[in-house]
């Protein structure tokens, strides 16, 4: 080996380590955002896969896209959807998902663009023949989210007499569990989520009927400190381009399927 080639190929190790470490300082300088989780999360939107042992949805690969994969590093932490208030009003968390109309006190924080709608239909293991109408189904129960609020539904859970029985779980799946066991006569989920769970092969000997009519409609947002307004720009900037882009639909769909309801028995199962 000549002196030059044994220089020339010194020198190439130098860059190599050079850029390693380059990017080993950029890895280090990305600041971390605190999001808080609605545990165990909710298909398709952030939920906790038991195969990957992490967490996966649309949120996620919201995140990890090129707009925003580099500048900020996302750290999920448990939480409910009551004490992420609390904890984004102390600043012990940056952001968590929800929508500015489930909010107690929507001035103390900011909201960013909306992420996706939030459809909810009424679900039942017989066919609807018609809109669910809660005033015609007094007397029924419904299976519903721990620490979840439901105003159209609200009035009839308050009831002392002629009510509606709420039945609370702790996940859209267990919902459909305890609802195809007939544990409740309904169940309120959100159409991304049940097309998520109600799909399942955990259900190939269950039906399962949306009905006809949405009961409540809100926007997912990402609910930000009042004081990360730069936080917010760039979220905002990233939404833009998520949505137009395709990759919000392309997300939904590797995460909630293309099913439509009806869902009927798998073939074979009885």
């Amino acid at each position: 080996m000549t002196t030059f080639q044994l220089l020339s190929r010194i020198f190439g190790l130098l860059l190599c380590l050079t850029a390693l470490e380059c990017g080993a300082d950029i890895k280090d300088k990305i600041s971390s955002v605190r999001f808080a989780v609605n545990t165990p999360g909710a298909a398709p939107y952030l939920y906790y896969d038991e195969n990957s042992k992490r967490y996966e949805g649309i949120v996620v690969d919201f995140f990890n896209s090129d707009e925003l994969a580099n500048q900020f590093r996302i750290v999920y932490l448990d939480s409910n959807r009551a004490r992420s208030e609390d904890l984004l009003k102390s600043s012990s968390i940056d952001l968590f998902l929800s929508s500015e109309s489930w909010i107690s006190k929507p001035n103390d924080f900011l909201f960013s663009e909306e992420l996706i709608k939030h459809d909810s239909y009424i679900y039942s293991t017989s066919n609807f023949e018609g809109p669910f109408v809660p005033e015609e189904n007094l007397s029924s129960s419904i299976c519903t989210r721990y620490g979840f609020t439901y105003p159209v539904l609200q009035q009839y859970f308050e009831r002392k007499e002629v009510n509606i029985q709420r039945v609370d779980s702790s996940s859209q799946f267990t919902m459909a569990m305890m609802m195809s066991k007939g544990r409740c006569d309904f169940a309120i989920m959100n159409e991304h989520n049940a097309r998520a769970v109600m799909f399942n092969k955990t259900f190939c000997s269950s039906e399962f009927y949306q009905s006809p009519n949405v009961v409540s409609r809100a926007h997912l947002v990402f609910v930000i400190r009042s004081d990360s307004n730069s936080l917010k720009n760039k979220i905002d900037s990233a939404l833009k381009h998520f949505v137009e882009s395709g990759q919000r639909q392309l997300s939904l769909e590797r995460h909630s399927g293309v099913n439509q309801f009806p869902k009927v028995k798998c073939h074979g199962a009885r």
